[in-house]
């Protein structure tokens, strides 16, 4: 039991674990780490979702990282329904942030340190402070949160990853990198890749075929006409996202074993 209060937060890592921790206790509600260029991407299971951006101090930047950019809903770029910005703590200094991001539709969370059976733990009162009236009850000065109505959501990932969530240069599973991961599962299927095959999945062959920037290229000319296979240099996306790539390697297997059912 922690009797004590908890050591103040140090990491923007520590506040999503806290964030996380208590939306997956919330029915309905996924978190995606690292997802959409958000720290965290919240979906929920009617399709809804939160883009979440977490600092440790609030300030003009995570202002801006949180605002979609200028032209963004001209142009029909993804997005979610709801945006929230997570911080350790509001200060004098930087109150005024917090109620301009509040005007334009940004809820600005602070964890705060809740007395339970088991000790002080960290909450952000998600029900109360950001999903009041889901379940109908009306809290004074509560309010929904805002709905910037996106033409499009955001790609959701495949997998609900472990990567950490609001580290420094993070590790992200975009749709790009689902790709590439489906492809790399076929080629060490059938032994070598096609440039078809990998147009076939939405991606460009240069990248995988042609070096740059003085980086070797990622696969070297097979022994048939056409058929490429993989090289040292192939980025380790396999280990990156284990999870995805069990998935996809099972499908491959799977598509492999219905090409082969006698009728």
């Amino acid at each position: 039991m922690r009797k004590t209060l908890p050591e103040p937060i140090s990491k923007e890592s520590e506040l999503c674990d806290v964030f996380i921790r208590e939306f997956n206790q919330i029915d309905g509600w996924t978190c995606y780490p690292e997802a959409a260029g958000f720290d965290v991407l919240v979906v929920h299971d009617d399709g809804r979702q939160i883009g979440v951006e977490a600092k440790l101090t609030l300030n003009a930047k995570v202002a801006d990282q949180i605002l979609p950019n200028h032209g963004d809903e001209f142009f029909g770029r993804p997005g979610p329904d709801h945006r929230v910005v997570i911080v350790s703590r509001i200060t004098e200094a930087n109150a005024g942030i917090a109620k301009m991001l509040h005007r334009l539709g940004v809820k600005v969370l602070i964890p705060w340190n809740a007395w339970e059976r088991t000790g002080y733990v960290r909450r952000f009162d998600l029900k109360d402070s950001l999903l009041t009236l889901e379940d109908g009850s009306v809290f004074y000065g509560r309010e929904l949160l805002f709905d910037w109505s996106p033409s499009q959501r955001c790609q959701v990932p495949a997998v609900v990853s472990d990567l950490p969530a609001g580290v420094p240069s993070p590790v992200r599973l975009t749709p790009w990198k689902e790709a590439a991961i489906k492809v790399v599962a076929l080629m060490r299927s059938q032994g070598f890749i096609t440039v078809k095959q990998i147009a076939a999945h939405g991606m460009g062959a240069t990248k995988w075929t042609q070096s740059a920037d003085e980086k070797p290229a990622w696969l070297a000319k097979g022994s048939a006409r056409g058929q490429w296979i993989e090289t040292e240099h192939m980025p380790a996306f396999d280990k990156q996202h284990p999870d995805l790539y069990a998935i996809e390697v099972e499908g491959v297997a799977s598509a492999a074993r219905k090409a082969f059912v006698l009728v």
